[in-house]
């Protein structure tokens, strides 16, 4: 049964990550990456890792799809014009190659387990690898320089945005 759901979700994900790819309204393509994400954070769930789905959740379909679709609304994007050019060699390449690699994952997952661990799931094995404390600790003593850098480098990339899209 989990199996089973577990497929349903990753072809749900495949097909909102697609249609974000496809969409041609900009807007549109942004709301179908929240769904992808949210598709991603009932993997999580499944997967016995409910802080990665809240995670999910907050930062990326919360704070930076806010941030996409804060600079779609700044930079002032029109939809394209509904007249098109003729279909190029490469696109014609990229949907083929598209093809060759998503037939190439089946086939790799096909031949591999679906659970990364192997054997039963014990408390100890979820104590060990699902524990928000255990994650916590690793992110804010040893992890923490690099953690505050992240968070500098985005606040500098949105400010960078902003002094881009003044206009003046």
């Amino acid at each position: 049964m989990e199996q089973t759901v577990m497929i349903i979700f990753g072809a749900l994900t495949i097909t909102t990550s697609a249609m974000v790819v496809c969409a041609r309204n900009t807007i549109h393509s942004a709301l179908w990456m929240v769904a992808s994400f949210v598709s991603m954070a009932c993997i999580f769930v499944l997967l016995h890792a409910p802080f990665l789905a809240i995670l999910q959740i907050i930062v990326y379909a919360g704070a930076i799809m806010m941030f996409i679709i804060y600079a779609i609304m700044m930079l002032n994007i029109r939809e394209e014009d509904a007249t098109r050019g003729p279909v190029r060699k490469s696109k014609i390449f990229g949907i083929g190659l598209l093809i060759v690699l998503t037939l190439l994952l089946f086939v790799i997952g096909f031949n591999m387990s679906m659970t990364a661990l192997k054997g039963p799931i014990t408390l100890q094995v979820f104590e060990q690898f699902g524990n928000v404390a255990v994650f916590s600790r690793y992110l804010f003593t040893d992890y923490l320089l690099p953690f505050e850098t992240v968070s500098v480098l985005l606040t500098a990339a949105v400010v960078g945005a902003v002094v881009l899209a003044k206009r003046d």
